[in-house]
Parts: C-alpha cells; sequence; structure tokens
C-alpha cells in the first residue's frame, strides 16, 4: 500500500508540525533571552552555560511560581516569533484539504506551545481541516517527542482506535514516539531546496514528499483477565 493510499485508508491523520507542516522552525537563542530574566544574581554553572529553556525555566521555577510563569510567557513569545517567520511546506494546505474532504480528521503534533501552534494555524487558514492540536501546556519535558505520550493523548481524545491512524512525521523522534504509540508511520521527507534566480526557492509538493511507510510494532492481544499478553516462558 503506497502511503496515499494509506492516508485514504485511516480516519485520524497525526501529522507532526516540523517538517510536514512547516520547512523548517527557525532557531532561536530561547534559553539566552529567558536567562536574562533570572540572572539579577549569580547563576548555577549550568544554569549559566545551558542551551536548554527547560532548565532555565526549572531555575525560575525555584525562585517562584510569578517568577516561572513570567519566563514561560516569554518563551511562548519566542515561539510566536519564530512560528511567524517560519515557511509553509508546499503543498500541505491542499493536502489538509483533500484529506478532510476525504473524510479523515487531522492532528497537528509539535514541541510548542498549544496557543503558539493554533496561532500558527490560524495564520495561514490551516485550522479549518485541522480538528486538534498536540503540543507542549506546560513545563513537563516527558510528555515530548521521542516519548509517545502526545501522540497517545491525540488518538485518546479523537475516540478513534489506533489502527484507524496513521502519524506523517520527517524526524527521527517524532517516528520514534509514533511507533512507540503502536502508530503507522509515513516518512515525509524535507524537500531538497534547489536555489533560482532571483533567489527563488523550488521544493516538492506535499504528496510528493510522502516516503517510506513503516507499520508500528505489532500490538500483542490482551489475555481474558484484561492483561496484555507477554512473551511464553
Amino acid at each position: 500500500m503506497s502511503a496515499e493510499e494509506l492516508l485514504k485508508d485511516r480516519d485520524h491523520v497525526l501529522v507532526a508540525l516540523d517538517g510536514p507542516v512547516v520547512e523548517h522552525l527557525p532557531e532561536l537563542p530561547v534559553a539566552d533571552r529567558l536567562r536574562v530574566m533570572v540572572a539579577e544574581d549569580r547563576l548555577p554553572r549550568k544554569v549559566a552555560r545551558t542551551d536548554d529553556p527547560f532548565v532555565v525555566l526549572a531555575f525560575a521555577a525555584s525562585i517562584g511560581p510569578a517568577t516561572e510563569q513570567a519566563v514561560y510567557a516569554q518563551w511562548r513569545r519566542i515561539e510566536h516569533e519564530v512560528v511567524a517567520a517560519a515557511r509553509l511546506t508546499p503543498g500541505v494546505g491542499d493536502a489538509f484539504a483533500k484529506l478532510a474532504a476525504g473524510g479523515a480528521r487531522i492532528t497537528v503534533v509539535g514541541s510548542l506551545d498549544v496557543r503558539v501552534m493554533r496561532a500558527l494555524l490560524v495564520m495561514h487558514g490551516l485550522d479549518a481541516h485541522v480538528g486538534r492540536v498536540a503540543g507542549r501546556n506546560d513545563a513537563d519535558r516527558a510528555a515530548l517527542p521521542p516519548a509517545p505520550d502526545l501522540i497517545t493523548s491525540a488518538i485518546h481524545a479523537a475516540a478513534i482506535p489506533v489502527e484507524s491512524c496513521v502519524f506523517v512525521g520527517t524526524t527521527k523522534d517524532d517516528l520514534a514516539a509514533a511507533r512507540a504509540a503502536g502508530v503507522d508511520t509515513i516518512h515525509h521527507e524535507r524537500g531538497t531546496a534547489t536555489p533560482a534566480p532571483p533567489a527563488v526557492v523550488v521544493s516538492p509538493a506535499w504528496f510528493a514528499g510522502l516516503a517510506e511507510v513503516r507499520s508500528a510494532p505489532a500490538r500483542r492481544p490482551a489475555d481474558p483477565a484484561g492483561k496484555t499478553a507477554g512473551p511464553k516462558s
């Protein structure tokens, strides 16, 4: 079964933000910009040197809840800058319209704050086709890819069996998270940018970027007591 046939066959299509929806998420010095909000006193070495915004946020939380909320709000503002500068993947709008017209529910999954992701979809008119957004709601790093939690929660929220779902992703972490959640995956390759004068970038359309299809690990049947069957000893 081809990738397009698999998409037509599934009732719930989960799509990663990074790659299939936006070509590249611009990288901004998030940790640096958050660090200045808590840098009145001497910072611990780990906080002073990190590029990880979660580390800075955890330090802000140690100061107090008001500081943590202020730093997280600034993080969200920075992410709004990121999505404002991001370019949509060519053909994603037409692809979403085609999938929605075929009856599929679409969920966009990403590591950004959910409010930022919704703003991006509204800005580009994609919200008309996307039913749900699964992203970061708080400072919990453990829920983000490659952990399967975001995808699992999105499947439960849609109340559609995992067998009727498929995930489209580009990065290794996103694809690994989907397979860990028991979802079949389609690898969407980033377009190979071909410069053309005057500095125009040509990229393949969305469906043309669909590549490898991989099935999730086989789901083990439950035993009569309701427990998942394991290997025989």
